[in-house]
């Protein structure tokens, strides 16, 4: 009987026992706190020309592509004037060293030519200091998405 009392007792104290215990994936639910699984999405998606070669420009073209843009590829900035041709461009996206070429191949056309500078060369200041927005060749992919949704808003507005 006390061992049946004693197991009564154990199992009342442990029930009103209250301990904070979380269940799988609670903690995303916490406002401000933990991770977000959340895609980067793009609020005007525009249609984007890209200078892209190598494995990581491709790799932010799939990132933009996931964001909702609708981005086309050209190896080599003398074929921008043909691919405008046939599409409607928002913006343009290469190197700023090719600025020359893209910027004649975009001559007589409203799209934007977005600049992208090689990180931590002199680029960066005077992609910066010539054109109203430009990007660097390491910044993130939020980054990038910033600043080609501040683009599309000035441009339609």
């Amino acid at each position: 009987m006390r061992r049946a009392a004693l197991a009564v007792l154990i199992a009342c104290s442990v029930t009103f026992i209250s301990v904070d215990v979380l269940a799988c994936g609670e903690s995303l639910f916490r406002v401000g706190k933990g991770l977000t699984y959340r895609d980067y999405t793009a609020p005007f998606p525009g249609n984007i020309l890209i200078v892209a070669n190598t494995e990581g420009e491709l790799a932010m073209v799939e990132r933009l592509a996931a964001a909702g843009h609708h981005v086309h590829v050209v190896s080599d900035p003398t074929e921008i004037s043909g691919q405008v041709q046939d599409e409607q461009f928002e913006i343009v996206m290469a190197y700023y060293t090719q600025r020359e070429i893209v910027e004649a191949q975009l001559r007589d056309t409203s799209i934007i030519y977005l600049p992208v500078a090689h990180a931590g060369t002199r680029e960066e200041q005077l992609a910066e200091s010539a054109y109203r927005r430009s990007l660097s060749s390491d910044d993130s992919v939020k980054t990038f998405l910033k600043t080609i949704h501040r683009t599309l808003k000035d441009r339609n507005s």
